[in-house]
């Protein structure tokens, strides 16, 4: 399969308001870890890359997810995306973002939840890598994001914006890949009814030592692993989950990699805790372990706003 397809390249960013500053920063540039690249009309913008910034902070009464911001090819697919979302009716902002944003342009719209998304081009590069630290970083890997109508987010994530399925958990959390290939770069899902709003951001170090250095950093830290370590049933990716100010974050490594000319055929996993953790085979009931973690994600997600 050689056809073009109009699709995002990757996650380039997320965008957070915070209550705390301070407190967000020492999370997300300790317990990731990410360096600051820039601080601007009091944003603070941090990098794991060459890309200008993978995360913004923004201090605010009211914090909560600002926005999810994807990343297309060139100008001219970013165009095409406009033209697209004019035609199926869908409102957006667009705007030239090189002073305020360090994209050079952008479409701002919202997904039928509600959740705030970006499509971008040409964010700004920086001229030398992050000073190295134990913990090495390969990539912004992938959000999960609530959404109270799963099936209708999915066809948005799909149709509009041209995301491919990948697998999903009976017909309840839908996984999408962009062109970069890897199993998902979006999921959505209701999560114990929420109707919106960011469950999780992926960090994806380059192997095992990496996690396993940055699960030590996190344990010394003090922050709370919600998750500890496990291989998923529909990536195969094996990391762990710890909650900071804002959100949950994951890190992970060996998620399945997929090929434009090869996508597969999604799958319909069934709900089970070996599901999210295959090493749980055999080790649990599976209606109540979903029952348990689903309300666990859910009141962590009302947490942390």
């Amino acid at each position: 399969m050689s056809d073009f397809r109009l699709c995002p390249t990757r996650l380039g960013y997320v965008h957070l308001r915070v209550k705390d500053l301070d407190e967000s920063l020492a999370f997300w540039t300790r317990a990731v870890p990410l360096e600051v690249s820039a601080r601007l009309e009091g944003r603070v913008y941090l990098r794991g890359g060459l890309e200008h910034h993978w995360l913004v902070l923004e201090p605010s009464a009211d914090p909560g997810l600002e926005r999810v911001a994807l990343e297309v090819e060139s100008r001219a697919e970013l165009d095409a995306f406009e033209a697209r979302l004019k035609a199926l009716g869908v409102a957006f902002e667009a705007g030239d973002g090189l002073d305020t944003a360090r994209v050079d342009r952008y479409l701002r719209f919202s997904d039928p939840a509600g959740n705030p998304l970006e499509l971008y081009c040409d964010m700004v590069a920086m001229p030398t890598p992050p000073t190295p630290r134990a913990v090495q970083l390969l990539d912004i890997q992938h959000v999960v994001l609530a959404a109270g109508d799963t099936a209708q987010a999915t066809a948005f994530y799909r149709d509009v914006l041209g995301m491919r399925e990948s697998d999903w958990v009976e017909r309840d959390v839908c996984f999408l890949h962009m062109k970069n290939g890897w199993h998902h770069g979006i999921g959505v899902g209701g999560f114990g009814g929420a109707a919106r709003g960011l469950n999780h951001i992926c960090f994806q170090p380059p192997g095992l030592d990496d996690v396993m250095r940055a699960r030590a950093a996190v344990r010394k830290l003090g922050y709370p692993i919600t998750m500890d370590l496990l291989r998923h049933a529909p990536s195969t990716s094996v990391g762990f989950y710890f909650a900071g100010p804002d959100t949950v974050a994951e890190m992970s490594f060996g998620a399945r990699h997929f090929t434009e000319d090869a996508p597969p055929k999604p799958r319909l996993l069934a709900r089970g805790l070996d599901t999210i953790d295959v090493w749980q085979q055999g080790l649990v009931d599976h209606e109540q372990s979903v029952i348990d973690e689903l309300r666990q994600m859910a009141e962590r997600q009302r947490a942390t706003g």
